[in-house]
């Protein structure tokens, strides 16, 4: 069976690289067509050593064409067992309607997602139809979920979003992840870092057993005159599950926020209270982070300190910038420290993060792209004192 699903991602490759020749090759087609064709095409191999003395080997090839409000994208993953994945997403605008498709097999089927969107006067109404497979492979369960979107933006920054899931959980998901969203936009050089090496979250709802209604989410979220202010509330079929609000301010020249975003749980306590403060005076930019979270009885105090995080970024002559990632831990001792490097030059830029924690270095990451007429080559690589954890080198072809 799984070589069927080789073959298919073979074929769909081929016909997409057959259209793609054979558009590019139209002289109807042209770059003043108006017809807005567009594409990529990248390899990745990723060599991963496999202790005491084997390794694997994973190849992901990637795959966009774009033309006249169609998009196709492509992304199909081997390693030394043969076939690991493929996914396909296909999306579709006509006028103020966007359809969409994401299809993956890993390596059998395991998700459908087709989405329905509509902006109508400032106004967005969209639903996701999913169906997948929650079993194991030797046993499939298959199973269907909903999704209905609704979002409105109105004057003085003023906006609202609201999520009804039914067979499916973690909303949150289809907003990126991002539960308080003041709190990622100040907090950017702490994800910066985090994701600079790592793949990014999964943007996907879980889908459980039955189709009934599982979650609510609604978010309100303002941003007027420097006041900062949103409110991000989960409902389950019990009732209220959870709470997310933040307050702050934001003053100009030079730019400094203050916020504070306070966690409330199913027992409408505080789980969660972080105070962050943000401030860039160019080409410098300091942030800093400090958590309390609850108690486990018999503590006296309903929450207690739990972190504290530094971050630090400055530009050298535009072309070098330095960060600087420092956590401490709840005793307020040193817990990690992360040094950030990232110069470019063109056509060549190099990226480096070093991580260190309470017992010394812990590991290093480094980067080297060239990109030149359309064509990026990197090579990336991981290491700790172990030796090596992977190596990876490919190509991006844009056209």
């Amino acid at each position: 069976m799984p070589r069927i699903y080789v073959y298919f991602a073979l074929l769909l490759l081929l016909v997409g690289a057959i259209a793609t020749r054979a558009v590019a090759d139209d002289p109807c087609c042209g770059p003043d067509s108006g017809l807005g064709f567009s594409g990529s095409v990248g390899l990745e191999v990723t060599f991963t050593p496999i202790p005491p003395l084997s390794y694997n080997i994973e190849s992901g090839l990637t795959l966009s064409v774009s033309v006249a409000g169609f998009t196709l994208a492509s992304e199909t993953v081997f390693d030394l067992s043969g076939f690991e994945s493929q996914g396909i997403s296909v999306d579709v605008i006509l006028g103020a309607v966007q359809i969409g498709d994401d299809i993956l097999f890993d390596p059998y089927f395991s998700w459908n997602d087709l989405s329905i969107a509509a902006q109508i006067v400032g106004i967005g109404i969209g639903t996701d139809l999913i169906l997948a497979d929650i079993g194991s492979v030797q046993t499939p369960e298959y199973t269907m979920a909903a999704v209905l979107r609704l979002s409105s933006g109105i004057n003085c920054g003023f906006s609202i979003t609201t999520l009804t899931g039914f067979g499916a959980v973690d909303l949150v998901n289809m907003l990126g992840g991002i539960t308080a969203p003041f709190s990622h936009d100040l907090l950017d050089l702490f994800y910066h870092t985090q994701f600079l090496f790592a793949s990014a979250p999964s943007t996907k709802v879980t889908v459980v057993s039955g189709f009934y209604f599982e979650e609510e989410l609604v978010r309100l979220q303002m941003d007027y005159m420097g006041l900062l202010s949103s409110s991000t509330t989960w409902f389950n079929w019990t009732g209220f599950a959870q709470e997310v609000l933040e307050i702050g301010y934001r003053f100009e020249e030079p730019s400094l926020a203050l916020l504070a975003a306070i966690a409330i749980d199913d027992s409408f306590s505080v789980s969660d209270l972080d105070f962050i403060l943000d401030l860039q005076i160019d080409p410098v930019r300091f942030t800093s982070r400090t958590s309390f979270a609850a108690t486990v009885p018999p503590a006296t105090l309903p929450i207690a300190f739990s972190g504290q995080g530094f971050a630090l970024s400055f530009a050298l002559c535009d072309q070098v910038t330095v960060g600087s990632i420092t956590l401490f831990d709840a005793t307020f001792m040193f817990a990690e420290q992360d040094l950030v490097i990232e110069a470019t030059i063109d056509p060549v830029s190099l990226t480096s993060l070093t991580t260190f924690d309470a017992t010394g270095f812990s590991g290093q990451w480094i980067e080297a792209r060239v990109t030149f007429s359309g064509v990026s080559l990197y090579t990336q690589a991981a290491f700790d004192f172990s030796g090596i954890n992977s190596v990876s080198f490919g190509f991006e072809l844009t056209f």
